[in-house]
């Protein structure tokens, strides 16, 4: 890890005890009412290799938001003692029955992917608490209130996508397509599993973007463009720093 990427990741887990211990936080989800208790936030959901990671801190910048993408990784391994590797293995992975066995023997029966899933929504409604937050992927779209919130798909044609996860990861022709490939099914089985819904389907989100001519920089632009467009019409205001 560089030393500005570990920089990034101490703010993140610094903003998540944050949240995590304001009392008002906790307080205000408590009554139940979480639609009038989170925003705005904005959700990156990607397709592997379409630069939804990238565009997400783009996106960050632009509107001096908070991102959180593999923080919420770091987070959970640390927060609840669970191996940051564990972790990784259930990050929005569909696991068969065999794998779910295996973990829990390896982190005791306390840890499966529902209890991933399960501990994942705490910390995602808490940061749609506080507001001013990008989201990128894990079936954040839903878990919180879509009314309060801008949903954005980011995507691309598998070759362009395939080309780029060859470039960044030194990669074979072949070695990146079955990257892509598998990567993109995982995560597709997770969100049916938990969420039974299909990431894929357009309908789903406010805003769709195809990056293969557009690219990262424009990407990110249309998406805080469209936040505060929509942050306007909808009445939900950015959340006092």
């Amino acid at each position: 890890m560089t030393e500005h990427s570990s920089t990034i990741a101490e703010k993140a887990h610094e903003n998540i005890r944050k949240w995590l211990h304001a009392r008002h936080a906790q307080e205000r989800l408590a009554k139940g009412k979480v639609a009038e208790n989170v925003g705005p936030y904005i959700v990156v959901s990607r397709e592997t290799g379409a630069g939804g990671s990238a565009i997400a801190r783009l996106v960050g910048e632009k509107l001096g938001w908070d991102v959180l993408d593999k923080e919420i990784v770091d987070y959970l391994a640390s927060e609840y003692g669970t191996s940051r590797s564990l972790v990784e293995f259930v990050d929005e992975k569909h696991l068969s029955w065999i794998e779910e066995v295996f973990t829990s023997w390896i982190e005791g029966l306390e840890f499966t992917s529902s209890t991933y899933v399960h501990r994942l929504n705490h910390l995602l409604l808490l940061a749609a608490h506080h507001g001013n937050v990008v989201i990128v992927g894990r079936g954040a779209r839903f878990l919180l209130p879509r009314e309060r919130g801008l949903s954005v798909r980011v995507l691309a044609p598998l070759d362009f996508r395939v080309e780029q996860v060859l470039m960044q990861r030194g990669l074979n022709e072949k070695e990146a397509r079955k990257f892509v490939e598998e990567s993109d099914r995982e995560r597709e089985a997770f969100i049916k599993e938990h969420f039974h819904r299909k990431s894929a389907d357009p309908h789903l989100y406010d805003l769709v973007i195809n990056v293969e001519k557009l690219g990262q920089e424009d990407a990110a632009d249309l998406i805080a463009q469209a936040a505060r467009a929509w942050m306007k019409t909808s009445g939900v205001t950015v959340t006092p720093s």
